[in-house]
């Protein structure tokens, strides 16, 4: 009705071009998400993901509605030769439609939960596939343009196909399947090191991907798996360690949200060679063929992007699979040959080295708090949250805190070998949610120190100790010596704020975060330490315990850490904070970190994966020794790295069981 009332020239020209502009449209999205779909890997802008989750939600809608229109427009088989030529035309774009649905390689969900609706894909192909079939022939008529534009419908098909295919792949309940198979060959592959490290992170890389995809399904390993990857881990220097890591959750990342379960197989490497074969078909035929005078010049000039885009959407695909990590570790993986080490070092010079962010989020509860006072009346119309996304600034990850997180992580797992309490279930539980505690036991100040650690929530120890990290660093005339503290001082509010549900569930209180910033914007508190208590004040205790509050907390601890020497008072903090990391890298859910992988990657994701490397994890069983040796019978006559392997697993189960029997 509304279009009816326009103007007659707007009128046709939206008649003209409402199909032309949605194929168009439709064209762009898919050029969008496959060059910006992998950056969000890489990048933690706000703007790539708009970005992508813009063009995710439209191009499938869009897509759609145009292949409906095309069939509405066959539906009407009325109007002189040169109106039917349009349409015949046009009903060659249906194919490339279903090409536009089937997505690019490089993003097939946006977020994990894309990945449960496989279901609802499949249902879309058919019902789409049967839309562009009976555009295909309604359309059906004198002339090669038909014949051509099968080649295409069976690319099109088979794009479709492979996206549901993967979807229903990298759903949870597929993922549940796995098994540790994989771990086991590939650990016993690499036992001899290679002399290149970027090869050989690549290689263990490779080793780890197994064992980490299966215990993100909530499987539980076995505790002789740990403690193999603990003995292959603990031997990587803290560089290497991340960079392993990178390489590892890559993997993941193109397991979850990427085309890579199909194409990087031997059934997925035919369909793709198959598809670039049709499309380079109907291009070339179309050029030959068509007589390109008896349609509209314009319809022929989208057709010919068609055409020219499907064949670039091959070949990018194709040089993505050339230059991917997986290719690099399947060539050192199945190479060991002049060959493959040549095309190797080749295509190493042409990769990028980037493959997350390496930045942290900050996020400081002061400088936050006093700044939202001018933007006071946003909290009005909802969008406080945004408010506070703000305020978070990203630094990059330097070395020496990569190094300063990684030798505090091996060093918790050697401190469990140390007490022959491996398989002590509740050791390993004290040592692993150590919150701070830890430090302050060993150093003698639990005692003093127990009201802001573990005799409070942990989300008003984050606060607490960040309020009181802030006072004692503006005392702090070099800013060296507090660098690492505020950094993981800052990240943790950031997880508390932004990421609550990275740390565990029950943190995301919205009344909670108002309340305490509404406090803190009338409260200088860097300045209030001079006036607060002492911890053992009795008034101040019954306030704590009664209120909740943390605004007072953070003085009154501020106090207390600024009575201590310097250095001491600086090394303590960063160990700390450090528990405090661990401990949320412990609890959180594995779901939050696959998620948290489409948005660039976090720093919690990393400790995560170093802690279940180094056999810092709640999740294993143990079983009996007798299931771990049935690889060896599993041939006639086992290799020789099957038998070290074999070896390394007995000497590591008789250590284990003489400091597990003489407790």
């Amino acid at each position: 009705m509304m279009l009816k009332n326009l103007p007659e020239e707007v009128l046709n020209l939206w008649n003209n071009w409402e199909i032309r502009g949605m194929v168009l449209l439709s064209l762009l999205l898919q050029t969008i998400l496959i060059i910006c779909g992998p950056l969000r890997k890489t990048i933690a802008r706000v703007w790539i993901r708009i970005l992508v989750w813009s063009a995710y939600l439209s191009a499938d809608m869009v897509a759609t509605v145009a292949l409906g229109n095309l069939a509405r427009s066959q539906g009407d088989s009325s109007g002189d030769g040169s109106k039917k030529a349009n349409n015949s035309i046009q009903a060659f774009w249906a194919p490339f439609l279903l090409l536009h649905l089937g997505g690019p390689d490089t993003i097939t969900a946006y977020s994990i939960e894309d990945n449960e609706l496989w279901l609802r894909h499949l249902l879309g192909l058919v019902v789409q596939v049967v839309v562009a079939f009976y555009v295909f022939s309604r359309s059906w008529g004198s002339g090669i343009l038909p014949f051509i534009a099968i080649p295409m419908f069976i690319a099109g098909f088979i794009k479709y196909s492979e996206r549901t295919w993967v979807l229903w792949s990298s759903c949870s309940k597929s993922l549940r399947n796995s098994s540790l198979s994989g771990f086991w060959s590939s650990y016993s592959r690499t036992r001899n090191p290679e002399s290149d490290q970027q090869r050989e992170y690549l290689r263990q890389a490779y080793t780890f991907f197994h064992i980490s995809k299966f215990t993100m399904q909530d499987l539980v390993p076995s505790y002789f798996d740990l403690m193999l990857s603990h003995l292959r881990f603990s031997k990587i220097p803290a560089d290497g360690a991340f960079k392993v890591v990178e390489v590892e959750l890559g993997l993941i990342y193109d397991m979850l949200y990427t085309k890579a379960p199909l194409i990087y197989s031997r059934y997925g490497i035919i369909l793709r060679c198959i598809s670039f074969l049709l499309s380079v078909t109907a291009f070339i035929i179309f050029q030959v063929k068509i007589e390109k005078h008896a349609y509209s010049s314009i319809d022929v000039a989208i057709t010919y992007l068609l055409l020219a885009a499907s064949v670039f959407l091959e070949l990018y695909a194709f040089l993505c699979l050339v230059f991917s990590d997986r290719t690099m570790i399947w060539l050192l993986d199945k190479g060991g040959n002049a060959l493959t080490s040549a095309i190797y070092s080749r295509l190493r010079k042409l990769t990028t080295s980037k493959r997350w962010s390496r930045c942290i989020s900050q996020y400081n509860l002061i400088s936050s708090s006093s700044g939202d006072k001018q933007l006071k009346c946003l909290e009005l119309v909802g969008i406080d949250e945004m408010m506070r996304q703000m305020h978070v600034n990203r630094k990059g990850l330097n070395g020496g805190l990569q190094e300063f997180i990684f030798e505090h992580l091996r060093n918790k797992a050697e401190k469990m070998k140390e007490n022959f309490n491996l398989l002590d279930k509740k050791w390993r539980s004290k040592i692993i949610g150590q919150r701070g505690d830890g430090v302050l036991e060993r150093e003698g100040l639990l005692e003093n120190f127990k009201w802001c650690t573990t005799e409070v929530e942990f989300s008003r120890s984050i606060v607490v100790w960040h309020l009181a990290t802030e006072i004692c660093s503006g005392n702090e005339k070099d800013a060296d010596i507090v660098s690492r503290s505020k950094y993981l001082s800052e990240y943790m509010m950031y997880l508390l704020v932004i990421r609550p549900n990275m740390l565990s569930i029950g943190f995301s209180d919205e009344g909670y975060l108002h309340t305490l910033m509404r406090y803190l914007r009338y409260i200088d508190i860097i300045q209030s330490y001079r006036e607060a208590p002492d911890y053992d004040d009795a008034e101040f205790q019954n306030r704590w315990k009664r209120d909740k509050s943390v605004v007072n907390g953070g003085p009154v601890l501020a106090k207390q850490l600024l009575s201590m020497e310097t250095k001491k008072r600086w090394e303590m903090i960063e160990e700390v904070w450090m528990e405090m990391l661990t401990h949320a890298a412990a609890h959180c859910p594995w779901k939050e970190h696959a998620d948290e992988l489409r948005r660039g990657g976090e720093l919690l994701t990393h400790v995560c994966f170093f802690m279940l490397h180094l056999g810092l994890s709640h999740q294993y069983e143990y079983r009996e020794f007798d299931e771990y040796v049935q690889f060896s019978t599993t041939n006639k006559k086992p290799s020789k790295s099957e038998l070290q392997l074999l070896e390394e697993v007995c000497t590591t189960f008789l250590s284990l069981s003489f400091c597990f029997y003489t407790e």
